[in-house]
């Protein structure tokens, strides 16, 4: 069992994590005083803010660790399961041009969910992406801290296994 710590963000990300949290924290207080004064409205949107935030930040994977049979993503909410044996291809992903958002976290801490349909993202730094490809046409894009390594132990696991 191996472990890769996440991709730390990378400046575009920061910068909108940055823009996106302080707005996101203040502007619920600044409502409190805009006339004529709407209490309800200014607590809903402290409430709904505030659970943005951490319902976003439940999304970064803490670490990424490869096992004998399985890569394990480990974030807040749980543990994702790729299994090495449903591997068609890994590849390193150096393009960080539009990708649509489907649904999903686009910039708050990075990018996490559904991107371009049916890709599933768990993603902090755009520019150490790394795309695995299952057998079934699934697609997981991850950003591992270093993304050669993490791209060879799986094909080494890989290999081994198929020995």
């Amino acid at each position: 069992m191996k472990e890769f710590q996440t991709a730390k963000m990378d400046g575009r990300t920061r910068t909108m994590t940055i823009i996106l949290v302080l707005f996101l924290l203040l502007f619920p207080f600044i409502s409190f005083f805009f006339e004529p004064r709407r209490t309800v409205i200014s607590i809903f949107s402290l409430v709904i803010m505030y659970g943005v935030i951490l319902i976003s930040y439940g999304f970064v994977p803490k670490k990424i660790t490869i096992t004998e049979s399985q890569i394990l993503i480990k974030n807040l909410y749980g543990k994702i399961r790729i299994n090495l044996n449903e591997i068609y291809s890994i590849s390193k992903v150096k393009k960080t041009g539009f990708n649509l958002r489907t649904f999903g976290v686009g910039g708050l801490f990075g990018y996490f969910g559904y991107f371009n349909g049916k890709d599933i993202w768990y993603v902090t730094n755009i520019h150490k992406k790394i795309k695995i490809t299952l057998k079934s046409g699934k697609v997981y894009m991850l950003s591992p801290e270093n993304p050669d390594d993490f791209s060879n132990e799986i094909q080494t696991r890989k290999s081994s296994a198929t020995s």
